[in-house]
């Protein structure tokens, strides 16, 4: 079970997500807040969401910086921003924040359940056109110093190209013939060797330092 947290203002919106992703067997909603600050006076969590679909304009505290809040008490959730629409600027600051990705809320509710799984798959929903917004904005920073040596084993070396190609933890563990835990092991380690909390920050740090 996948579960889930909900921050959305808009109480229509907020239940409709609730109802519509409650249908899906694989997905477990643990609650819906209507702002960040009531999510955030929860903390410390007694259950920690894997994922949480959070609007970027809420109220108060916004999206961007209750996503910025939140990474740091739990680097390990995945946010999934909620905008009207593909807003790039926002998103970018989103994504900047911490956030794994976005998604349309007009998105067709099968769509969503297939990008929340996704997410926890390892994914990462951003379309071409913010993804090279990202990749621009990233290689401003790149830094011109040799690549470091982060001692990655042999094994760590094959999944770190997998990931940076983009594949999900299923994929990866098809191509290297390994189980997805173990998978998902490897990638803690490479994650912790190169002190990075998610994929978003690994695939910056590939980029700006140029590790391929």
């Amino acid at each position: 079970m996948i579960r889930i947290v909900i921050i959305e203002d808009v109480e229509e919106v907020r239940q409709g997500l609730k109802y519509l992703l409650s249908l899906d067997s694989e997905l477990k909603i643990i609650k819906a807040y209507e702002s960040a600050e009531s999510f955030i006076k929860s903390f410390p969590l007694l259950t920690a969401p894997n994922i949480i679909l959070m609007d970027i304009g809420l109220p108060g505290i916004n999206g961007i910086e209750a996503t910025k809040i939140i990474k740091k008490e739990y680097p390990n959730i995945d946010i999934l921003m909620l905008t009207i629409f593909e807003e790039e600027d926002k998103i970018l600051s989103a994504i900047k924040a911490g956030a794994t990705g976005y998604v349309l809320k007009n998105t067709d509710p099968g769509e969503l359940a297939s990008q929340i799984k996704s997410i926890f798959s390892g994914g990462s929903p951003i379309s071409p056109n913010i993804a090279r917004k990202i990749l621009t904005e990233f290689r401003k920073e790149r830094q011109n110093n040799d690549k470091k040596n982060y001692n990655l084993t042999p094994r760590e070396k094959e999944i770190f190209k997998s990931i940076a190609d983009g594949l999900t933890y299923r994929e990866i563990s098809t191509l290297h013939n390994i189980a997805s835990s173990t998978v998902k092991k490897h990638i803690l380690h490479i994650y912790q060797k190169l002190e990075v909390n998610s994929k978003v920050e690994f695939i910056k740090k590939v980029i700006v330092e140029d590790l391929i």
